[in-house]
């Protein structure tokens, strides 16, 4: 779909002098057109599946993700199918950042929290959108109860609801954070999980093993090996072991069969195979330089 703007949501159609927060529960369509804001935006999928289109990016969405839009942010929301068995249900909270920085300046320690006051224009800046996913439920409780506010207006109304988005705030920064860590976490697992592999290519090693030493699931090692890599597991292995049989072949006086048992093939057959279709040369070919 086209990715220009077409519309830009005008504050003065949700916010009045009392409060600059606004919320709503949604069933997305294919009605609403590609569009920004004239104020920062934070949605969370309460249910369904389906996409978001946001500046230039198509991302796959499903139940428990929250999306930052900070001013100026395009986007729209797309349902998987016309189908209204399976519902894409939004919820939207929008607020005005000059005024909400405004009132909440004097609160303490909100100083330790830069990248969330970024995000959500808080803060100077000009911050990009951002994806998080609801650990333990915090978000979802955010916005039903924020939207439950807003919507009855029952005494005391706004204390609540600015103590509500004082603590997404904390709970977005917590988030970032632990995001950040396993990000760092993964990192390190992962040079552990390669370096591995790298003294240990000519042994049997597995997917498996490799994932032990990066702390991870066999299952999220596959996945994450062939982000990394472009290559499955089995296909790393295999042209790494043919890249340091030539290294050997070029560099030693081995023969074929020493060589091929050096980067873990037992069977010289089969290594002849697998280095002829790798090289288009035979070993013996390669080595003499034809």
């Amino acid at each position: 779909m086209a990715r220009k703007a077409k519309e830009t949501t005008a504050a003065r159609l949700f916010f009045d002098d009392s409060l600059p927060f606004y919320a709503n529960r949604v069933e997305e369509s294919f009605e609403l057109h590609y569009h920004d804001h004239e104020f920062t935006e934070i949605n969370y999928v309460a249910e369904g599946t389906g996409f978001h289109y946001v500046g230039d990016e198509t991302v796959s969405v499903t139940q428990g993700e929250l999306f930052i839009l900070p001013l100026g942010t395009s986007h729209v929301y797309r349902p998987r199918s016309a189908d209204a068995r399976d519902p894409l249900v939004i919820y939207n909270f929008i607020f005005v950042p000059d005024r909400v920085a405004d009132a909440i300046r004097h609160v303490p320690f909100l100083e330790e929290m830069p990248e969330t006051l970024g995000l959500l224009n808080l803060a100077p800046g000009r911050p990009t959108w951002r994806k998080l996913r609801d650990r333990a439920g915090a978000f979802r409780s955010f916005f039903e109860q924020a939207h439950r506010e807003l919507h009855r207006r029952q005494t005391g109304f706004i204390p609540r609801v600015y103590g509500l988005f004082l603590s997404l705030i904390a709970e977005i920064e917590r988030t970032l954070r632990a995001e950040s860590s396993d990000a760092r976490a993964e990192r390190s697992g992962w040079a552990q999980a390669m370096a591995f592999v790298e003294s240990s290519y000519a042994d049997r090693i597995t997917a498996r093993q490799a994932a032990a030493e990066a702390g991870v699931s066999t299952r999220h090692f596959h996945r994450l090996f062939v982000r990394e890599t472009g290559s499955t597991f089995s296909e790393f292995l295999q042209k790494l072991r043919i890249e340091k049989s030539r290294e050997l072949l070029t560099g030693t006086r081995l023969s074929v069969q020493e060589i091929a048992e050096a980067v873990g093939y037992q069977d010289k057959k089969h290594f002849l195979e697998l280095f002829k279709r790798t090289t288009g040369l035979t070993p013996r070919e390669y080595r003499s330089g034809k």
